[in-house]
């Protein structure tokens, strides 16, 4: 009958091959090792796979992707996550897109390209879209929307933040607002800093909104 092997044997095994040993007792071949591999990944083998050849999980690339890094591609592009745990590849993912909208995606579809399918749909409607003002997202600004420092004045009197209070934090992406969506009146009272998603989300109940964000401006005396 083969002779055990110590755990000493085993934890130099690792060693030699640049990994560190977290495990405390080795108990057999089969049973699962905890280590950190010379990447700085944190995973577990079982000493008969390790011998074999087997490595990391991570650095082989057979692992699925972890949460953390799908949170973080998502917020990457000004989306919120939901979902909180990834299961597979054929799971939708719950998520609120830039301009305010849930919805759901596969994550291999996400990081192919697709985006928002509700974004999608209003901008190809047109105006069959219920928001169809008949084409006032066309109108030309006034003449000193072209004033790069104009708009960074207002940027910087609204301390280059969402002016919003109830901004859901979804990105850090600025966008200069008309209060009472006329473009070309680009008086600093009818101006406001909003982040992309708030600034998508007015699109709906103008008139709700344009009263919000005047009152607004009339408490910061402007």
């Amino acid at each position: 009958m083969p002779q055990k092997l110590t755990y000493e044997f085993v934890k130099d095994y690792f060693e030699n091959k640049g990994y560190e040993l977290l495990s405390r007792v080795y108990i057999g071949s089969n049973s699962k090792l905890e280590y950190v591999c010379p990447e700085g990944h944190q995973h577990n083998i079982t000493w008969r796979h390790f011998y074999s050849g087997q490595g990391c999980f991570y650095c082989s690339n057979n692992v699925k992707p972890i949460i953390e890094f799908i949170r973080q591609y998502f917020e990457n592009e000004g989306h919120v996550l939901l979902t909180k745990a990834y299961i597979n590849a054929q799971q939708k993912l719950k998520y609120i897109c830039a301009d305010g909208h849930r919805n759901e995606i596969k994550w291999n579809n996400f990081k192919d390209g697709s985006r928002c399918s509700t974004c999608k749909s209003i901008n190809m409607s047109g105006d069959k879209h219920h928001a169809w003002k008949g084409g006032i997202s066309n109108e030309p600004y006034c003449d000193v929307w072209a004033d790069k420092e104009y708009k960074e004045d207002i940027k910087a009197r609204d301390n280059y933040e969402c002016q919003n209070p109830d901004c859901w934090k979804i990105t850090k992406k600025l966008c200069l607002h008309h209060i009472d969506y006329d473009k070309k009146n680009c008086h600093p009272s009818n101006l406001i800093i909003l982040c992309r998603s708030c600034n998508g989300r007015a699109n709906s109940n103008r008139e709700r909104h344009t009263n919000y964000y005047n009152g607004i401006m009339k408490l910061k005396n402007l």
